[in-house]
């Protein structure tokens, strides 16, 4: 079992404000055709981390701009899994992007590079992974 060592959840996430529509829409697996799917990896070490079937949409986009506390600009896409992902640290609800959800840091099994969150609510969870830490092949 790999050890994923424990970040402090501020120094990552920023509160923005939201609107009403918290909830994650998955695209209909159907639309993507399998000549069509590509996969995504970690662009640090080449790894799989998940595929273009997995992209969600998460309050009606699929891309979404952020900032943390520290005014580091993130600009990350949402997969419903990332299966080459390992998360770290406690569920935490600071400073989150998605109202209702909490996120945990996610990082590449393979190398242990940051590649962006794993965001949990009640009901459904998916990652956010920042698009200059993933390639698309």
């Amino acid at each position: 079992m790999q050890t994923i060592y424990s970040i402090p959840p501020c120094s990552f996430l920023k509160s923005t404000p939201h609107g009403p529509d918290s909830g994650i829409e998955v695209e209909d697996k159907d639309e993507v055709r399998e000549s069509e799917k590509k996969i995504i990896t970690c662009r640090a070490c080449g790894t799989e981390i998940t595929d273009s079937s997995f992209a969600t949409k998460v309050n009606e986009n699929h891309e979404h701009s952020f900032f943390n506390p520290h005014g580091y600009v993130f600009q990350i896409r949402c997969f419903s899994a990332a299966t080459g992902c390992a998360t770290a640290g406690k569920p935490s609800n600071e400073f989150t992007w998605f109202s209702g959800y909490t996120w945990k840091v996610a990082v590449c099994r393979s190398c242990m590079t940051h590649l962006g969150w794993r965001f949990q609510s009640d009901s459904t969870s998916f990652y956010g992974l920042i698009r200059d830490k993933i390639s698309e092949k």
